[in-house]
């Protein structure tokens, strides 16, 4: 038999497939996950994302990370490249179906640009195997069309990419768990930390000042004590290699003209005011619904509500409130 990986690379877009899954629901599910395990070594898949009730045991021999997202209660228009979305005028019959493949594709773009977010998959083709009460569908998508994967390529130009996929983790870990039982809000400030600073003042006496060792965020022992000084007035300064500058510390920036949603407080207006004004990045943290919001060129880029995103918290993949 010809072996397919030695085929040329294949460039995939975003597809969805359809199938009725009615009396033929177990060959049919049988025939999807051979497809599945056909397309992964074709287009090289990076990962697999699966919805519904199916077994992924056969899966196992793809040496890829497979990854169950039926926790997630709904992603769609959760992420900033979702949202007004075009919608489709066409034949009612025709446009139900067209409704069920779009739902399913931004399920699976959703899903996995969290992960590439979060540095749990490399870029590259993803495959997602959905079952519904109604339907099979296999969605391939090609994470070089994907608007937040874009979007975190370029924050990673201005900080590393460890730093700023280690201040999302906290920031998770933050808005999941809050402290001591009370939900917290905050914001961290990342890179272009010299200007950020001239644009600043403390509030408080500088925790992190003249510590003999350095305090980084990329070192996971300092979460902790980052967590606890989250509770207080005030943003952390966080330079574009991950070392913590300043907690604490207020934001002197002009917010009149800036545009962010409504019902946000000075927290985020800030956030957004001293990206516009400087080359930095913020991550802010609602206090009241622990959604994150990333910050970029004064408008928000990333937009991540826990409740109903897959994350990973401390090593260990759940829906935030549910056990995994």
């Amino acid at each position: 038999m010809e072996d397919i990986t030695d085929k040329p690379e294949v460039k995939t877009a975003t597809e969805t497939l359809l199938f009725n899954a009615s009396a033929s629901d177990d060959l049919c599910g049988i025939f999807l996950k051979d497809s599945v395990k056909h397309l992964a070594k074709l287009t090289r898949a990076v990962a697999v994302f699966t919805f519904g009730n199916i077994d992924t045991k056969s899966f196992k021999e793809l040496d890829i990370p497979v990854i169950d997202i039926t926790q997630i209660k709904t992603i769609i228009e959760k992420m900033t490249y979702l949202r007004n979305k075009h919608q489709f005028q066409i034949q009612e019959v025709s446009d139900s179906i067209r409704t069920e493949a779009d739902k399913n594709t931004s399920l699976i773009m959703s899903a996995a640009a969290i992960e590439y977010s979060l540095g749990t998959i490399r870029s590259g083709t993803v495959l997602g195997l959905i079952r519904t009460q109604n339907s099979y569908s296999l969605v391939v998508h090609s994470m070089e069309e994907n608007e937040t994967v874009q979007i975190v390529r370029e924050c990673v130009k201005r900080v590393t990419p460890e730093t700023f996929r280690n201040v999302l983790r906290l920031s998770l870990n933050i808005a999941m768990k809050g402290r001591e039982g009370k939900k917290v809000g905050t914001a961290f400030i990342l890179g272009d930390e010299e200007e950020v600073l001239q644009r600043s003042h403390q509030m408080i006496i500088n925790p992190f000042r003249g510590q003999d060792t350095e305090t980084n965020i990329n070192k996971k022992d300092t979460w902790e004590t980052v967590m606890g000084f989250a509770q207080l007035d005030g943003v952390f300064i966080i330079s574009g290699s991950g070392k913590i500058l300043s907690a604490g510390r207020y934001l002197d920036v002009d917010t009149r003209d800036v545009q962010i949603e409504r019902g946000l407080g000075t927290r985020h207006l800030s956030s957004a005011a001293i990206t516009r004004d400087t080359n930095a990045i913020a991550v802010a943290i609602s206090e009241s619904g622990g959604t994150i919001r990333v910050y970029m060129d004064g408008k928000e880029v990333i937009y991540i509500e826990p409740g109903t995103s897959l994350v990973e918290v401390d090593g260990c993949r759940q829906e935030s409130g549910l056990q995994a």
